[in-house]
């Protein structure tokens, strides 16, 4: 994120695809393009700026009233683009853009769901977050003509990909797992593999993951005296407070609550007359 104030003079140019987000402030800018052309207007917040890879926008802006401006700042590298789909989407085949407001309400909900996550990571934060930045990626792209490349992303989640998946995801709870992970799995772009693993299991990865470490952790807490917190580690939470979280979404009730109900009452002796 960045804060700004007052009059700024920018002269910017990346070779990576760049998405921006007004959270507060209100500011009216002048951009020069190249070759001559310039374009004025206002941002207002919760309005989405699209800024192409090796554009190069230069002018200035000037913040209306005393209010501080706010951005949240997404960069989506050629090499993370092409490694979640396999190569599909090739930054230099996309012909995205420039855009003062760019109107789409997915990308401006997984945006709004970045700057979240990025304020207070969840339990999910790795695997959440590359699923937002692929829903962001694949509305930027919808409806362009981008073909696979033959053999890549192309097939579907058998019943045998699927189970290879289900597999390892419950073979490496404790681990970071990445959705480049799991679609390799698959043998499928992260791409296409994110909206097939929906399809078949009525969630999303990060959300089946999810479920599934909490589950695992409902099956220990009746097994021994491990601390909450060893617990929450050993099938992959960052920390007890997020296992805790997740547990009472589930369950609705705190893994302490949970372990006694499991803990076998005490049982007194037959009585004798």
């Amino acid at each position: 994120m960045c804060r700004v104030g007052g009059h700024v003079e920018f002269d910017h140019r990346s070779p990576e695809l760049g998405l921006v987000l007004r959270l507060r402030g209100q500011a009216e800018h002048e951009i020069r393009f190249e070759g001559g052309r310039s374009e004025r207007f206002i941002v207002r917040p919760n309005q989405l700026l699209l800024v192409p890879a090796n554009e190069r926008l230069r002018g200035q802006m000037q913040s209306v009233g005393a209010m501080d401006i706010f951005n949240a700042r997404l960069v989506l590298k050629r090499d993370w683009i092409a490694r979640a789909s396999l190569g599909e989407f090739e930054l230099h085949r996309l012909d995205l853009r420039w855009s003062a407001d760019l109107r789409n309400p997915l990308i401006l909900e997984a945006m709004t769901a970045l700057v979240r996550e990025a304020e207070e990571p969840g339990p999910m934060a790795r695997i959440y977050a590359e699923s937002l930045a692929l829903v962001i990626l694949s509305e930027l792209v919808r409806g362009r003509a981008v073909g696979a490349p033959e053999g890549q992303s192309s097939g579907a989640m058998t019943e045998r990909r699927l189970r290879r998946v289900l597999d390892y995801i419950d073979s490496c709870l404790g681990e970071d797992l990445s959705l480049p992970q799991l679609a390799s799995q698959a043998g499928l772009s992260s791409v296409h593999f994110a909206r097939q693993f929906k399809r078949l299991t009525g969630l999303p990865p990060h959300r089946y993951v999810l479920r599934r470490r909490t589950e695992r952790a409902a099956a220990l807490l009746g097994k021994g005296e491990t601390s909450l917190k060893a617990l929450a580690l050993e099938v992959g939470f960052s920390s007890q407070s997020h296992l805790t979280a997740a547990f009472q979404r589930v369950y609705g009730t705190t893994p302490g609550a949970y372990r006694d109900l499991q803990t076998p009452a005490v049982k007194l002796p037959p009585i004798s007359f």
